[in-house]
Parts: C-alpha cells; structure tokens; sequence
C-alpha cells in the first residue's frame, strides 16, 4: 500500500526505506572481491522501483553509469581468471560463480555490473543493437533493442537467470532482426487464407499491430484479395 500511494502522488521520487547502491557502498567490501569498488549512488536497484515514472528515471542513471562501471567489473573478473567474452561458456562460467557466491550488500552491484557488461558484450557483437531505457514497466532493467525488438534483458537475466547466462548471450547473438513488413504480410495471408473479407477498420488494425503505419507493398496474390483500399491513403 506504501509503495502504491508513493507512486501514485510522488512517481519521480524514491519509496522511502528502499536500499540504495549509496548504502551498500558504505559497507567495507568482501575479500572475495578483491580490488572491487562497489557501485555507488543515491538510487535503488532497477528490481525495487515502483512506477514507470521512476523507472524511467532509474533505467537512465544506470545506462549513464555504464562506462565507469565496465572497466570496473572487468579489472574483477580479471583479477578472478574469469574470462569475459562474447563465448557462451564464459558466461555460464561467469553465472556460476556469481550463483556460488553468498548473498551479500555486494551482491546487487555485482548483479548490475555483470548485467551492464553482458549488454555491452552484445551491442559489441550485434551492429544496430542499442541500449534502451525502460519506459513500459514498473520496474528499471534497461533493455538491448535491434529495430523494434526487445532481443535482451541483460540485468534483469543476470537477477533471475541463475548460472545459464551462456543461454541469454547466444539468444541475443542469434536474434533476428524484426521485419514488419514481411510479419504483415504473413499475418495477411494467414487472416485471408481463412476466408470472408476485410473491413478498412480491420486493415487499420493490423497494420497498427505490425508497427507499420502504411501498407506496404503485397505480393499480387494477395493485393488482388483485398475488396478495400489502402487504408493510410
């Protein structure tokens, strides 16, 4: 109820009583971590924020930190003989020892630093991959975009996946790209191909569903099927 009232009528700001990054850096760190400087900040972790208001705001201040962070993490994973790669492998390796580790006030800087250089790992192996700040959710994990897919959650994965990091990576590297047009016009076949005729109003709507805001150009098979014209004319 605390949370929902905060949201409702101070969406930009902190839920008092949420751990910030700020508050864990304050802890001397663990000696498995050797070198490591925890991140900090005055925000909570992308998990804990309760609006989209918030989360916006959360999901930017961490893709803001990312280049301070990266150097960070990997002079750690160094020190540790952790490769850090774009290999499969490296990453479950990666995932299995962060899985190992006790659940500590260093746990959630780790978690956003691995997550930051997973991202990073991906948009170094996909051309046209970009980060993007959350701006659907209640909650912050920024997210990895190729044209209009979502083809990763790396912060998020690194949270809940477990050791199977390797599993997220070779998604996100194996992705295709989203092609609107031609989802379109598969959804048109298939719509067709059951019989009746489509309205203007039907057209409207399952272009606004593919993301396309005109028609594009069909197959002659499927232009002489529509009884309608071209509704973004």
């Amino acid at each position: 109820m605390r949370d929902l009232l905060w949201s409702t009528f101070l969406p930009w700001v902190r839920v008092p009583g949420t751990p910030t990054y700020r508050r864990l850096a304050e802890t001397p760190v663990p000696t498995d971590l050797p070198g490591y400087r925890p991140y900090d900040a005055t925000h909570e972790p992308p998990g804990a924020t309760a609006d989209e208001t918030r989360a916006r705001s959360v999901s930017s201040r961490i893709l803001a930190a990312e280049e301070s962070r990266i150097p960070e993490v990997t002079a750690l994973l160094d020190r540790l003989g952790l490769e850090h790669g774009p290999d499969a492998e490296a990453w479950d390796r990666i995932g299995t020892w962060l899985t190992a580790r006790p659940d500590d006030h260093a746990t959630p800087s780790l978690v956003l630093d691995l997550g930051l250089l997973l991202g990073r790992r991906i948009l170094e192996a996909r051309p046209g991959a970009r980060w993007e700040a959350d701006d659907e959710g209640v909650h912050a994990f920024p997210r990895i975009v190729l044209g209009p897919s979502v083809i990763a959650v790396p912060l998020q994965a690194v949270e809940r996946t477990g050791p199977d990091l390797g599993i997220v990576l070779q998604h996100a590297l194996d992705a295709e790209e989203a092609d609107p047009a031609a989802e379109f016009v598969a959804f048109l076949r298939e719509v067709l191909a059951g019989g009746g005729e489509l309205s203007r109003e039907d057209l409207e709507w399952m272009l606004a569903e593919s993301g396309l805001e005109s028609m594009p150009e069909l197959p002659e098979d499927l232009a002489g099927q529509l009884a309608v014209d071209d509704p973004s004319s």
